[in-house]
């Protein structure tokens, strides 16, 4: 299928008024110029071909299909009373400080947008888009891409206006005929071949989907709070100035004391004959749960008094 850009269907008239093929006489009869370099173009209405516009001299320009088409779009917005755009979607996550997560869409649906007025090829500070429509209190910026399309330095500064800008994509469309109506249905009253370079209503569509996150977090379970952690029990005796320590675990009785060679001499004597074991990591013993009793009341008899328990 061949790529309807790369033939001349539209022309200027003598009036300076965008024309395709279809809508002036044949041939030289058309009195229409070339929009890329201005020369002389006649309508060639065969029964083979397509119909298009061709140069009278014999000499094609560079890219002169592409420059009709991309002003014959400007021209549609320029004569239209509005145009449909596509839709946009916002996604946003918000996170409560128990951590509670939410996701949140807002979606501004594809409609119909009014001109109140239209400008083409205006300058906007550092830019000058395609076709400038005032819409409401704000401005709608189009660009049309034919062959070149919209790049991240001009993204960039078309955002940084804050404007909504849209830009539309002939270079994507295919058919085997263009005219006046199927271009129309494209430029205006479509909304497949565009997209949005800075959406309409972003700060309401931002906020619209933020509250809906937080709706969605706040939905959520409250998590329940961490588990206390808990200190396994202590049991400490006093011989003399010394502290001993029983720590029960699970796994087993850990026992601490300072290193006091006497006393450090007295407390292994008790736990080897229990079966303990030294712990060189921890600095302690540890002994079997089984012989907690034992080991308690030998340590009571070491102490000469009642443990403390921690």
């Amino acid at each position: 299928m061949e790529r309807q850009s790369l033939l001349q269907l539209f022309a200027i008239d003598k009036s300076g008024q965008v024309r395709f093929v279809d809508e002036v006489p044949r041939g030289h009869a058309c009195e229409c110029f070339c929009p890329s370099c201005g020369e002389p173009v006649l309508a060639r209405q065969g029964e083979v071909r397509q119909w298009h516009f061709a140069h009278v001299s014999g000499t094609e320009c560079e890219r002169a299909a592409e420059t009709a088409l991309h002003l014959a779009a400007k021209h549609l917005l320029l004569e239209a009373t509005g145009m449909n755009v596509p839709e946009d979607r916002v996604n946003q996550t918000m996170t409560l400080p128990d951590g509670r997560a939410g996701t949140g869409e807002a979606i501004q649906q594809a409609g119909w947008i009014d001109f109140l007025h239209v400008d083409l090829e205006a300058t906007l500070g550092p830019v000058r888009p395609d076709v400038v429509a005032t819409i409401g209190e704000t401005m709608l910026l189009v660009e049309i891409a034919v062959t070149h399309f919209v790049d991240e330095k001009k993204r960039t500064l078309l955002s940084k206006l804050g404007l909504p800008a849209i830009e539309v994509n002939l270079a994507a469309i295919q058919g085997d005929k263009w005219d006046r109506e199927f271009l129309r249905q494209v430029v205006v009253e479509g909304t497949d071949h565009k997209t949005w370079i800075h959406p309409l209503d972003r700060n309401r569509l931002n906020s619209e989907a933020q509250k809906k996150a937080l709706e969605a977090a706040y939905a959520r379970p409250i998590p329940a709070p961490p588990a206390a952690s808990t200190k396994p029990p202590r049991i400490r005796f006093w011989v003399g100035r010394r502290m001993v320590d029983v720590i029960e675990r699970p796994f087993g009785l850990s026992v601490w004391s300072p290193y006091d060679p006497v006393l450090n001499e007295r407390i292994k004597s008790i736990i080897r004959a229990l079966g303990g074991r030294w712990q060189p990591r921890f600095k302690s013993w540890l002994v079997p749960v089984e012989a907690r009793s034992y080991l308690l009341d030998e340590l009571g008899r070491l102490s000469g008094q009642s443990p403390e328990t921690h």
